[in-house]
């Protein structure tokens, strides 16, 4: 803001002067009230985003915590499946055996089993042979006596067709 002052006797004119200086000073402090209200929303604005910071600051290490807690919860997790694992391979190791144990108890019955059936065979057989022995002689005793018999009858009728002739 440039301005020409008209000169006096002794100087510049006070009244002009003193109007310039009090106009410069109304524009200085209006310039100033802008530049305070300025720095008071700037102050706000820096108060409201160190507040958000420290916010964000909690809400960050809050999700830092539960990062670091869903970390550990997975490791565990890991752990405990692996653990878990193990020990189903472990019982299913255990019940493999216990079968297999089972299955041989059960083959060794089944052979013994088979040995009884085969030695009921054998003596059935010998049984039958031994009634069939049994049996043959009981019949050729029995058509012996059979044949005596008949013999016998034969002689009694001769006697008799020869008494009677």
């Amino acid at each position: 803001m440039k301005r020409l002052f008209k000169t006096s006797l002794f100087g510049y004119n006070r009244k002009q002067v003193n109007g310039y200086v009090l106009s410069l000073r109304k524009d200085y402090e209006r310039e100033l009230s802008k530049k305070k209200d300025r720095m008071l929303e700037l102050s706000q604005e820096n108060r409201d985003l160190k507040s958000k910071l420290l916010e964000y600051e909690e809400r960050l290490s809050d999700y830092e915590e539960r990062e670091i807690f869903i970390s550990k919860a997975l490791v565990k997790a890991e752990e405990s499946a692996q653990a878990i694992m193990k020990e189903c391979y472990h019982r299913i190791d255990m019940e493999k055996y216990k079968i297999k144990q089972e299955q041989e108890k059960w083959k060794t019955r089944e052979r013994e089993i088979i040995r009884q059936l085969l030695a009921f065979q054998q003596e059935a057989y010998s049984l039958m042979e031994s009634f069939q022995s049994e049996i043959n002689y009981l019949t050729s005793k029995e058509l012996i006596k059979l044949q005596n018999e008949d013999k016998a009858d034969v002689k009694d009728e001769e006697i008799l067709n020869v008494s009677s002739m």
